[in-house]
């Protein structure tokens, strides 16, 4: 008879399945008996932890050489000395997790339990744990994710909040709290529906809930009060927030004051309403309206841009003429001189180019003075052509066009922008044209009898349909798609024309593209034409013994031109980099050549510092940009200015004339 193999024991079964559970276990698990630690059982999550090494019958130290000093035996034997169970959260170990590999550093959560027998007597210790790691630093990148997005909100100028499921807010930023006028605290948990207006809170309440109900991006409009007691048109937009698992839970927010907007809204429709008795008020309105969206517009359009292409353009021409009038000046060899001027007069080509740019963005008054028509649109021909490649432009001029009487950067301002209007109107290219002719009105209509200059600028674009026509010169009525115009600026150049005493005509239907026509009063013979500035002259040799020139200037180019063309002057120069570097060598300069736009502080700044500590010391303005209030402030309205690119005869005229004269000479 064969034997059959006995069945293993109820005590086996139970060690077996102890046995699995503790190698399922999602956990780490090992145990170690006796005063060395030495290891009995590890389970599976263990070795993956601690890679490649061999454990069962090893010691704590002979199995982790790489973790002595890092404080894990003296715990362990901490535990096996007392009896009392150690905790750790998140602790550090650096141990090799492949053979010869670098040491990584692990986040722990563990314990440490003391094994006893019958007697109470410590035999082992039971080490339990999870490795954190990803975890750690998940909740790192979490809390360093949240800190970025409150700068960020914080830093914006309108309000934000994130509310949660049940409508709290779990945040809101700066600009929310500052239009309350109370603490983070109480703002955050602030009723708002106790500051909607009392006309618009049933209205506001039923949208809200209902764009709440439809977890989808919703609007809202009314009038709320703020902490300085005013009411405030605010336009909110809240959008849904979403969990990881894709569940909705809760929504973001943002607000936008447009009070002056509902205001401006509300007045325009008034005006409107009483159009018939209030004719004389009406056009007072429309000039101030005019006016202030003519410099709106500007600044929207090119301010933030010229400004910058103007400062980095010009220094950048600065040393570049300053250079080739030098090699102009001093070579002998015909064709390297030819070449100089040649260039010289590109440069001269290019300021010209940033000074056409520089008129759209400068706030100055109007002033009615008999202009060149002819000369004007030849001189913008160079910066008409860049509005469109597409384009085929022709520009008529008739020569027997005089003077027209107006104010030359408004008219400025209105070819470009019909030309710019012209240009939308054949997106897929066309034809515009640019003349000028003399008309004679003989009875009066739109405008007195009398004789006229007519600037037409025609397109063959989509032209206007009749009712569109009509509302052409309405301001903020626009066809274009929202982001694409502000409806404003054949509302401008209708002021220009009436402002001159002249007209607005415009002839268009639709496949027929546009002609619109300015009619502007001519202003007399050629007698009444403002004087050509004479060109300046090199300054004569004057006493330069003892003076010193102090360039403040950021670029490094613009300020080694102007140093070594002071040096070569006969003047001693000294070079600074910024405000700061210029006020400490402030009491050795007898002039200051000084940039407006630096780093840090600018010129007007550093003007007024310098002329509290000398007040009698000369200052010149060296600028590229087009700006003349903070000069004024800085110096006065005679502020001495010398306007980027310059040539080397007005850099010495310039400089001489504002140099003291020694004594004595």
């Amino acid at each position: 008879m064969t034997s059959r193999p006995s069945a293993p024991s109820d005590g086996g079964r139970v060690k077996e399945r102890l046995q699995q559970l503790f190698d399922q276990a999602p956990g780490f698990m090992a145990v170690s008996t006796g005063p060395d630690h030495v290891f009995e059982m590890a389970n599976a999550s263990y070795q993956r932890l601690v890679g490649e090494r061999e454990l069962i019958g090893r010691t704590v130290r002979e199995a982790f050489p790489d973790l002595e000093g890092q404080n894990f035996f003296e715990l362990l034997d901490h535990v096996y000395a007392s009896g009392e169970a150690v905790t750790g959260r998140a602790s550090a170990i650096r141990l090799r997790r492949t053979p010869g590999g670098e040491p990584e550093e692990r986040l722990l959560d563990f314990v440490f339990q003391p094994i006893t027998d019958r007697d109470g007597h410590v035999t082992g210790i039971f080490a339990q744990g999870h490795d954190v790691t990803e975890l750690h630093q998940a909740e790192l990148a979490l809390r360093e994710s949240e800190e970025r997005f409150r700068l960020i909100a914080d830093s914006a100028p309108v309000p934000m909040w994130v509310t949660k499921l049940d409508r709290k807010r779990s945040f809101v930023n700066r600009a929310y709290v500052d239009f309350l006028g109370i603490s983070y605290e109480q703002a955050v948990d602030y009723d708002w529906r106790h500051i909607i207006h009392p006309d618009d809170g049933a209205r506001i309440l039923s949208e809200s809930l209902a764009g709440e109900a439809s977890l989808k991006t919703f609007a809202l409009v009314g009038r709320f009060r703020g902490g300085d007691g005013e009411w405030h048109w605010l336009r909110s937009i809240s959008q849904p927030r979403w969990g990881s698992g894709g569940e909705h839970i809760g929504f973001i927010g943002v607000a936008h004051d447009i009070t002056e907007a509902k205001n401006a809204e509300r007045a325009l429709r008034a005006l409107n309403e009483t159009l018939e008795k209030r004719v004389e008020a009406e056009v007072a309105e429309r000039l101030r309206a005019e006016d202030a969206l003519r410099q709106a517009q500007k600044m929207e359009a090119v301010g933030q841009l010229t400004g910058g292409i103007a400062h980095d353009f010009n220094n950048l021409l600065t040393p570049i003429m300053g250079g080739l009038e030098i090699i102009a000046m001093r070579t002998e060899d015909p064709r390297l001189k030819r070449m100089a001027e040649t260039a010289l007069e590109s440069a001269r080509r290019g300021a010209k180019l940033t000074s056409q740019l520089l008129a759209f963005s400068r706030i100055q008054r109007i002033s009615m003075s008999p202009v060149n028509i002819n000369g004007v649109i030849a001189d913008m021909e160079t910066l008409l052509r860049t509005i469109g490649k597409s384009l085929g432009i022709e520009i008529r001029l008739d020569p027997n066009v005089s003077y027209g009487l107006c104010d030359a950067n408004q008219l400025e301002n209105a070819i470009l922008n019909l030309a710019i209007n012209a240009r939308d109107a054949m997106p897929g290219g066309g034809a515009l044209t640019i003349s000028t002719d003399r008309v004679t009105v003989s009875e009066p209509s739109d405008v007195a009898a009398g004789d006229f200059i007519r600037i037409s600028v025609c397109d063959t674009g989509e032209g206007m349909a009749p009712d569109v026509l009509a509302r052409a010169t309405e301001p903020f009525f626009s066809t274009k798609p929202l982001g694409k115009g502000t409806g404003l600026g054949l509302a401008q150049v209708y002021g220009i024309a009436q402002q001159a005493g002249g007209a607005l005509r415009i002839e268009s239907s639709p496949g027929a593209g546009t002609a619109v026509h300015i009619l502007l009063p001519e202003a007399g013979g050629e007698g009444s034409a403002p004087a050509p500035e004479p060109e300046p002259q090199a300054a004569e040799e004057g006493p330069t013994a003892g003076s010193t020139v102090l360039v403040v200037d950021d670029d490094d180019d613009v300020r080694a031109f102007l140093v070594e063309s002071m040096e070569n002057a006969g003047y001693r120069a000294i070079g600074a980099r910024d405000a700061a570097a210029g006020l400490d060598q402030l009491d050795l300069a007898d002039l200051v050549l000084l940039d407006f736009a630096m780093p840090g502080m600018n010129g007007a700044d550093f003007a007024r510092i310098a002329r509290a500590r000398r007040p009698g010391l000369p200052i010149v303005f060296v600028t590229g940009y087009a700006e003349s209030d903070q000069l004024v402030a800085a110096l006065g309205p005679d502020a001495p200015v010398l306007r980027k690119p310059f040539t080397l005869a007005q850099l010495a005229v310039v400089v001489k004339e504002n140099l003291p004269v020694p004594p004595g000479s």
